[in-house]
């Protein structure tokens, strides 16, 4: 709990780019784009979108350090909101509970590996939509997605054991912190981290349904 939020920060943004470019370059989706719109758009507007997907691929790459201070920054203050209401704050300064949710983070870096791993080692014949909707150790991995609704892929995506480790994480965090009993912690996540994803998955779920 005494290492510095920025080099936890520098490393989990250093790993999260580097498996994005190693995903970008040994999975190519060139392809893929090309079996998909097939059937949509010519040729020409195929090469268009895959010139337009290269042109902005950066806006990926820095994004993620963005992407990882919003998530860290949100799950923190559900632990922080949670930790008073259980009258447990105790004046804790706000980046102890901002370093937990980095913490936390380390669990979406195997995320990536695995997924990386799988494509690479395992499921060598893959579409377009397998790639944007495959998660790891997923309860929708045992379904048929093209039966789902869309909006329903990413709520059934959060059933996954990396989820689970996530949470338990965040629990060990907060009884170091709080230093009280371990099953408090796992109340005080629950309620706090635990309604700010219902609400999360809610919002995405709206918004899905609105897109489509």
């Amino acid at each position: 709990m005494k290492v510095n939020n920025f080099w936890l920060l520098l490393v989990i943004t250093i790993s999260l780019i580097l498996f994005a470019f190693i995903y970008n370059y040994y999975l190519d989706s060139r392809e893929l784009l090309y079996n998909f719109y097939s059937n949509q758009l010519t040729k020409e507007q195929i090469e268009k979108l895959i010139a337009k997907q290269k042109e902005w691929a950066w806006i990926g790459y820095i994004s993620i350090p963005a992407m990882i201070l919003l998530r860290s920054n949100l799950v923190a203050i559900c632990l922080t909101i949670g930790a008073f209401f259980y009258d447990m704050e105790r004046k804790t300064p706000f980046k102890h509970f901002f370093r937990i949710a980095l913490i936390g983070e380390f669990v979406l870096i195997f995320v990536g590996l695995v997924k990386l791993l799988y494509f690479l080692f395992v499921k060598t014949d893959y579409t377009l939509q397998d790639l944007q909707q495959y998660y790891p150790l997923s309860y929708i991995n045992f379904l048929d997605i093209e039966k789902l609704q869309p909006w329903l892929i990413y709520p059934l995506q959060t059933i996954n054991l990396f989820e689970l480790a996530y949470f338990l994480v965040l629990v060990y965090g907060l009884n170091k912190l709080l230093k009280n009993k371990y099953w408090k912690s796992f109340e005080i996540t629950v309620v706090s981290y635990g309604t700010g994803l219902v609400i999360w998955i809610g919002l995405v779920m709206f918004l899905t349904l609105n897109i489509s």
